[in-house]
């Protein structure tokens, strides 16, 4: 009779990939399942910063990834006629390790943690969990695809909307944290941006931004905040480009070329600014990681990293101790610190992206030169 311990990880994007790669190291039989066709694409460059690039080079894709940075400069304080008031260089923006931060296309960062993790490793996809049962012993898992079949251990590293977490925690408005701001994200045409960097106008309730970061990827963002939650269907694209549009119809700088890009995007994300809050990561035999556990909010810049720290933090925990219990409590005890700490820092970022005054607006467009 077999002795390896299998785990089965629901999601296949940063957090996810990289649990599954510790956990194939360690010895278990890991299995992977992902709603989507393939690892989950899309969404603008993303950070690896501080402590993520240590484990990135533990999990031998360090150089990959800085391989694959992109060559940004920095960030341009643009006003409505389009004139540049002010700059920061991208050593500035948050930086942890200057110099050493990488920032790399999400896609790049997908692509190279599956090449990581592909070897000995099961996926399946287009397909999800719809129902969960645990014992002492094992979870008993059923999927979309009508098969059952039984695991030690599952990680939900399925996102901020986690469906693990809402099977086995609870309702996600339980943990959800409302941040007074929406944001949408689509590919624009190269010609509304600049080359390596990213171009940023504001008023006091709105953001709009073009990020140029090579030859032939640009991506409009707009964001902007409110004072009660929107309701929408999430399955609506159409409903959502309306929702955006209507925010921004008075607003100057680029934004009607803008909208006429959103209109036809395909590529198109549009959610609420939340953190995500739990008094504990873990329930019986199942824990959460990334996003589905401790989203930070993309104002912090630290989703990538919390991702990858996480999803090791909890697989090493599980590898050096033995009693899985303990194994849990020390990830929730070790890795909350950082994790409180990072998701502190998004009213910090808040205030740089959306300042709620044009006094605000100005000093830090100006003030930045």
């Amino acid at each position: 009779m077999s002795m390896t311990k299998s785990v089965l990880i629901s999601g296949a994007s940063i957090a996810g990939l990289t649990m599954a790669y510790w956990m194939r190291q360690y010895g278990y039989k890991v299995t992977v399942i992902e709603i989507g066709p393939a690892p989950r694409m899309g969404g603008s460059p993303i950070d690896v910063r501080g402590d993520s690039l240590d484990t990135a080079r533990r999990m031998g894709v360090l150089d990959a990834i800085k391989a694959a940075k992109l060559q940004t400069k920095g960030l341009e304080f643009m006003n409505a006629d389009g004139e540049v008031e002010g700059m920061m260089r991208v050593e500035e923006i948050g930086a942890i390790r200057p110099g050493d931060d990488t920032e790399i296309r999400r896609d790049d960062l997908v692509n190279i943690l599956y090449g990581n993790a592909k070897d000995g490793i099961s996926y399946r996809f287009n397909n999800r969990i719809i129902a969960l049962t645990q014992s002492e012993d094992q979870v008993s898992v059923t999927l979309s695809d009508g098969s059952i079949n039984l695991y030690d251990f599952v990680i939900g590293a399925d996102g901020i909307h986690s469906g693990v977490r809402k099977l086995v925690f609870g309702p996600e408005e339980q943990f959800s944290h409302f941040l007074n701001f929406y944001f949408s994200v689509f590919p624009v045409d190269v010609r509304l941006g600049k080359k390596n960097y990213g171009q940023m106008y504001t008023t006091p309730t709105n953001l709009v931004m073009v990020y140029l970061y090579n030859e032939d990827c640009a991506d409009g963002f707009l964001a902007f905040r409110v004072n009660e939650k929107i309701n929408y269907n999430r399955n609506d694209i159409e409903a959502q480009k309306r929702i955006v549009i209507e925010a921004f119809k008075d607003i100057g700088w680029k934004v009607p070329q803008l909208i006429d890009e959103l209109k036809n995007a395909d590529a198109f994300y549009f959610d609420q600014g939340c953190q995500i809050k739990m008094p504990t990561w873990t329930n019986g035999r199942v824990a959460l990681i990334g996003d589905a556990g401790y989203a930070p909010a993309f104002p912090t810049g630290m989703g990538s990293t919390l991702a990858i720290q996480g999803a090791t933090v909890l697989a090493d925990a599980m590898a050096e101790v033995a009693d899985y219990k303990v194994a849990f409590q020390k990830y929730n005890e070790t890795f909350r610190p950082t994790v409180d700490a990072l998701q502190a820092t998004v009213y910090d970022g808040l205030s740089f992206l959306l300042p709620e005054t044009q006094e605000a607006i100005n000093i830090r467009n100006k003030g930045s030169r």
